[in-house]
């Protein structure tokens, strides 16, 4: 079967650059894990959107799929930059509890 469509061609913009380094980050290979194949697929398709349907249905898509691999990740380290910012906010309210 003919395609009568020209083939798109697909870039790896921000979106899959930053994509890539959550999964790096998360310690998940997109080589290995499915879910994370598909986030970088879906990260390359809102790169390459030609229109804003293409790119908010493929936004969608990269978020669920992301919040699958966040789930399936193993847990991090402590001391990462989130429990750093956690850590300073608890000591804030630490602090205006003791003074107010």
């Amino acid at each position: 079967m003919e395609d009568d469509e020209p083939r798109r061609r697909l870039r790896k913009g921000a979106v899959a650059k930053a994509t890539l380094a959550e999964l790096l980050d998360l310690g998940v290979d997109p080589d290995v894990n499915t879910a994370a194949a598909a986030a970088v697929r879906l990260a390359t398709e809102l790169d390459s959107a030609k229109d804003v349907k293409g790119a908010a249905t493929a936004a969608r898509e990269l978020r669920q799929a992301m919040a699958t691999v966040r789930g399936m990740a193993s847990p991090q380290a402590k001391g990462g930059p989130v429990d750093q910012l956690a850590a300073r906010a608890a000591k804030r309210a630490a602090d205006a509890r003791r003074a107010g």
